[in-house]
């Protein structure tokens, strides 16, 4: 009996060993794990960068996780920036930067909806985005297969959409189609 015994608290001393060695950190990992936090979070490095080109940043209005992409929004407009798979650092501002005096000036000469095109923002990777308003319920990039944009909400009756094309280069000119909330097409062309 007693080398049963003896077995049996060798046994608790190992398991209790394992245990604690197992879910103890290490002094080491946590180090590690301090020295890669960057100094400033991604949002305020955008923040800096979009405040360095175009006098201000607002706030920033859209984390894209999908496409890794950042929508700031400054006084005067709205700019795309394009972040790392890690989502930890900028990689680019996107230009040109959507104005919104620019769009409200030229509301009678385009419509509803107004938009840009940046060619190989990276490699496979284009971006077509601009504003619509919010009578325009739905849009459809036909000159790229009927694509249908992301969009999200600015302020007042004013929405960004924006789809990435996984190509260098956009089907030039970009043929869009916008629809009413009951299927009216209330815009289109190039």
């Amino acid at each position: 009996m007693s080398k049963n015994m003896l077995v049996a608290i060798l046994c608790l001393a190992l398991v209790g060993v394992m245990y604690f060695g197992m879910f103890r950190p290490a002094k080491s990992a946590n180090t590690t794990a301090i020295s890669t936090i960057p100094s400033t979070s991604l949002e305020e490095s955008i923040c800096e960068n979009v405040t360095a080109q175009f006098g201000d940043c607002k706030k920033i209005l859209l984390f894209d996780n999908h496409s890794k992409l950042v929508f700031a929004q400054s006084s005067s407009g709205i700019v795309p920036v394009l972040t790392n798979r890690e989502f930890t650092e900028m990689k680019k501002l996107i230009s040109p930067m959507m104005d919104f005096q620019e769009f409200r000036e030229e509301k009678v000469e385009r419509g509803h909806l107004d938009w840009r095109v940046n060619n190989q923002v990276q490699k496979n990777f284009s971006l077509i985005y601009g504003f619509a308003e919010d009578d325009v319920k739905t849009i459809v990039i036909n000159s790229e297969g009927n694509v249908q944009p992301n969009r999200f909400f600015v302020h007042d009756n004013l929405w960004v959409w924006y789809a990435v094309i996984p190509k260098n280069k956009v089907n030039m000119p970009v043929e869009v189609t916008a629809y009413h909330a009951n299927g009216q097409v209330i815009g289109g062309g190039d």
